[in-house]
């Protein structure tokens, strides 16, 4: 045990160096003042609230431009992003030109700054390289010694007196930088089929420390809270991933029942929880969005966590599974539709941004899609996919089914007034819709008694087979949801001599 008056090494801020830095896009010609003031605060409009590393009376235009063309060059490229295009050639030349910063920063810079770092981990939030450059952040950031800020700013902040300093106020948004890279890193490896790369040394008690500070902010909430929720997920995916493949006896089947309940409460209090301290935020539709947001995160990782688990047994056909693995699958299911249920939801939130005091008829949720990250619109698309099908998996009544086809189209719709968005992930819900639609026909042309023989013979059941085996290459190579290759297979002694291969 440490003693009490132990001292917390100090940070020292390290600027720019000036050597070596490439003039930002503006300097170079490429766009102009007026442009790159548009797009930056379209950034803050939205994009803020994804990647939330910044400090808004700090990282003002005339700062950022002054002190890192790299970041300066990240931040507008993700603005224009948003307001011209994915596809757009002006977007395709800030983000080459923001590329080659990147590389001639590595290149040149023995001591990275913040700023770098900020650089960095904005370009892989929005980047199918996330991985490595996440990385590359982290590495930095310890480099740099982000990780004892946040020990740092408690001790300040436990001897401050009244005011708080200049120094504190940069603790505070250092730590914000910290803890942004660190749930970037955790959302991309839980869900990319890998256990974090590193193990971060935080607590409840050390996260919420901040929402206590001066400094906090509403955005402060989203990030504090999503790390918070990555920590429960990292220790139930660890100990699920622990024991793979080891849940066939009954004693096996009770630890995993135990690990599951209990990350299942913890997240249920996490949720409880952190909806108390968003009910405490003054702004109406910064605490509509957070309280929204949370439900979405959590709906999610219930999903998740139930099918992470249902994967560690090895088995994927529903039909021979026991009752303990088909009740996670169903609970799974349950999860997913209330995460599509929630991404439909409107309130008085934004209609056009996260900053918006507006209201929308339309999804609240879904409207800040023009910003979002290609993460989220992955988890979109594959949370829509699963819902639709586990319930053609379970057997669910059509009229059920047609009810999650219904919001599905909704939410198809809605997306189809976004201007900007990943087109690969958005050709996902197309094509997951259409399948399950082809796949219910045929479920429901079963159900219907005395049915003429000609047409019952000539259903051979290619439509559900399609469906069941649809897994987007995005969701193989980028991603790892769990859940995707599951199959209903029922399995009786003439199947023991046709499509053996379709059991597993």
């Amino acid at each position: 045990m440490e003693p009490a008056n132990a001292t917390v090494p100090e940070f020292t801020l390290r600027s720019l160096p000036k050597s070596n830095a490439a003039a930002s896009a503006v300097g170079a010609g490429l766009i102009t003042w007026e442009q790159a003031a548009h797009w930056y605060q379209s950034f803050f409009t939205g994009s803020q609230y994804l990647v939330p590393i910044f400090c808004e009376r700090y990282d003002t235009i005339i700062s950022v431009s002054s002190r890192s063309p790299i970041l300066f060059d990240a931040i507008v490229s993700i603005g224009c992003r948003a307001d011209e295009g994915f596809d757009t050639t002006i977007y395709r030349r800030l983000q080459a030109r923001v590329r080659d910063h990147i590389t001639n920063m590595l290149i040149n810079t023995s001591v990275p700054a913040v700023e770098d770092i900020q650089a960095i981990a904005l370009v892989a939030a929005y980047s199918e390289n996330d991985f490595v450059l996440i990385a590359t952040a982290l590495r930095f950031a310890i480099q740099l010694g982000l990780p004892l800020v946040v020990d740092q700013l408690i001790a300040k902040s436990h001897a401050r007196s009244r005011v708080v300093t200049t120094n504190e106020q940069n603790l505070y948004r250092l730590s914000r930088v910290w803890y942004g890279i660190c749930n970037l890193e955790l959302f991309f490896s839980l869900d990319g089929g890998k256990l974090p790369g590193l193990t971060p040394h935080m607590s409840s008690r050390k996260i919420r420390s901040l929402l206590v500070h001066p400094e906090r902010t509403a955005i402060d909430i989203r990030l504090l809270s999503q790390v918070e929720l990555n920590i429960i997920r990292t220790e139930a995916y660890t100990k699920i991933m622990g024991r793979n493949g080891e849940f066939t006896t009954q004693h096996s089947e009770d630890q995993l029942r135990t690990t599951v309940d209990d990350a299942s409460v913890e997240l249920s209090l996490w949720l409880v929880e952190w909806t108390n301290i968003a009910m405490t935020e003054p702004a109406p539709h910064q605490r509509a969005l957070a309280l929204q947001n949370l439900q979405i995160q959590r709906a999610f990782a219930m999903m998740t966590l139930y099918l992470k688990a249902v994967a560690s047994s090895g088995i994927e056909n529903i039909a021979i599974m026991t009752e303990f693995q088909r009740d996670f699958i169903r609970k799974a299911k349950e999860a997913a539709s209330c995460h599509l249920h929630y991404m439909l939801q409107s309130s008085l939130t934004p209609n056009s941004s996260p900053a918006s005091h507006t209201t929308t008829s339309g999804s609240t949720y879904l409207s800040t899609f023009r910003w979002t990250l290609d993460y989220v619109w992955a988890k979109c698309a594959v949370s829509v996919l699963l819902v639709l099908k586990l319930a053609i998996l379970l057997r669910d009544p059509v009229p059920s089914v047609m009810a999650l086809l219904r919001d599905a189209h909704r939410v198809l719709e809605e997306l189809k007034t976004v201007t900007v968005g990943h087109i690969a992930y958005f050709q996902i819900l197309q094509t997951s819709i259409k399948k399950c639609e082809a796949a219910l026909r045929e479920y429901a042309a079963e159900q219907i008694p005395d049915q003429d023989s000609s047409i019952t013979g000539a259903r051979s059941g290619a439509a559900e087979d399609e469906f069941q085996g649809y897994v987007p290459s995005e969701f193989v190579f980028e991603w790892d949801f769990p859940g995707l290759n599951l199959k209903h297979m029922p399995f009786g002694w003439q199947d023991l001599f046709v499509n053996i291969d379709r059991l597993f």
